[in-house]
């Protein structure tokens, strides 16, 4: 009797073993689902400002307000009683050229000198004067520097003369003083003509205005697309420049507005009042790159639609054994994606997958990298179903983990290289910007889903197209 009991007890302990290993189920401790904040804070990038002037603009200016008379000396007894007369008129246009941010510059003119001499002896005054012309070209140049506080000063110095019609004759012996004459002629007019310089250079090149007015349209939110309701809104921190210098003829300064550049869909954004205009700093090199940051949103809701569209019904066998997926989630824990998995078959109940959100930019896909089985469901299949720790199963489900943002990408950059060709900021100010690259530079897993941060790198300038006189 005792051994009929013990074999009816073992025919059904094997029956339940076979049992179990047909179809094994567990519980599965479910990953904690908690997610970090998505405060990204964009680096600085560049927007440059560009402003050109003509240097044939300057000499016109110039010639307007140096002309005429230049120099008199109407006295033969100044200059320790010196017996010469002097006058000077400009002859011809003064004409400018312009290496680095040096102008140079010569200004031709004519004279007329009355020259001789005047003498008593023995009580006889005895004296004999006569005119004569000439013309000399006067030399100068005048070096321009931006300061800091964005005003323009300049320095002229002399850089001497050339006769272009020497004065011979002598009057009874007497031998006119020509360099006397010519440094009276250049001394004198080294200060008047730098007078008439300073005020053109610094009234052409004042570019303090036109800074303040962009500097105020930068500041302001910029839409980029009715369509998608993008907008474009530039935090400025601060002002850099070049020095000036000119290239054939052409006066150039290049500035750059250091600013945070972020991308916005939705309503209008508010943005506070802008700072006042910084004081400039002086740079060698301008750099000149601009960055548009800005972030796409993957729903949850959308993760686990393109994610089930292919693995729900999917199955996986191994040798005898199969499984198949009845059902996914998708949710955030920290810095990771965790996949919850229900199936059915040779092991049945949840299993929780997790992968790191990253982005592959030959296909601009959303994938998941180091995806595999959780700690908690490991340490289960480890004692109920290790044959599905050891298969391919979770490459077959990360394969499929994977999502496409090459629309997003395709929109942003599409649309900022649509919207900066000639964007008119202001009457004479236009915007103008490139995308170049695109890239993903983080991403966060929020409550609503996963949010990768973009990048649109290229360029993105204003040009002042109403900079200087005579424009």
């Amino acid at each position: 009797m005792k051994r009929k009991i013990n074999l009816r007890l073992s025919g059904r302990g094997i029956g339940m073993l076979l049992i179990l290993t047909a179809c094994s189920s567990a519980k599965v401790q479910k990953p904690e689902e908690n997610y970090s904040p998505a405060v990204i804070r964009p680096p600085a990038s560049v927007i440059t400002v560009s402003a050109e002037a003509r240097l044939s603009d300057i000499q016109r200016q110039l010639n307007r307000e140096f002309s005429g008379l230049v120099y008199e000396d109407n006295s033969f007894t100044d200059n320790g009683g010196d017996n010469l007369m002097i006058k000077a008129w400009k002859q011809g246009d003064i004409g400018l050229a312009m290496r680095d941010n040096v102008i140079i510059y010569r200004v031709p003119v004519k004279l007329w000198i009355k020259a001789g001499f005047k003498t008593t002896r023995l009580g006889i005054t005895l004296s004999d004067y006569r005119e004569l012309s000439g013309a000399l070209a006067m030399m100068f140049r005048t070096s321009v520097t931006l300061k800091p506080d964005w005003t323009v000063e300049t320095s002229t110095t002399s850089t001497g003369y050339e006769w272009l019609e020497e004065p011979v004759i002598k009057v009874a012996g007497f031998n006119v003083p020509v360099k006397f004459v010519a440094d009276q002629v250049l001394k004198h007019n080294l200060s008047t003509l730098g007078k008439s310089i300073d005020k053109s250079v610094k009234q052409y090149l004042d570019l303090k205005p036109y800074m303040e007015q962009v500097w105020q349209q930068v500041n302001k939110p910029l839409m980029l697309s009715e369509q998608y309701k993008l907008w474009m809104v530039a935090e400025p921190s601060g002002l850099h420049a070049t020095q000036i210098n000119a290239v054939n003829g052409v006066i150039k300064i290049q500035a750059g507005i250091t600013s945070t550049i972020e991308a916005f869909a939705g309503k209008k954004p508010e943005t506070g009042s802008p700072v006042p205009l910084p004081d400039l700093q002086i740079v060698k090199d301008a750099d000149n790159r601009a960055i548009v940051h800005t972030s796409a949103e993957l729903t949850f809701e959308e993760l686990n639609a393109v994610a089930a569209s292919y693995l729900a019904g999917q199955s996986f066998r191994q040798g005898a054994k199969r499984v198949t997926i009845e059902n996914l989630n998708v949710y955030g824990s920290g810095r990771r994606l965790v996949a919850e998995i229900a199936l059915s078959g040779s092991f049945k109940g949840k299993v929780y997958l997790s992968g790191i959100p990253a982005f592959n930019p030959s296909d601009s896909t959303l994938f998941l990298k180091d995806f595999d089985f959780d700690v908690s469901t490991r340490n289960v299949l480890h004692k109920s179903a290790a044959w599905l720790i050891q298969s391919s199963f979770p490459n077959l489900v990360k394969k499929h983990m994977v999502w496409s943002l090459a629309e997003d990408i395709r929109v942003l950059s599409g649309t900022i290289n649509t919207s900066f060709r000639e964007y008119r900021l202001a009457e004479g100010i236009t915007l103008n910007g490139e995308v170049i690259r695109m890239s993903v530079d983080d991403i966060v897993i929020t409550p609503d889903g996963v949010k990768p941060f973009l990048s649109a790198e290229g360029t993105l300038g204003v040009s002042l197209s109403s900079f200087g006189i005579g424009r």
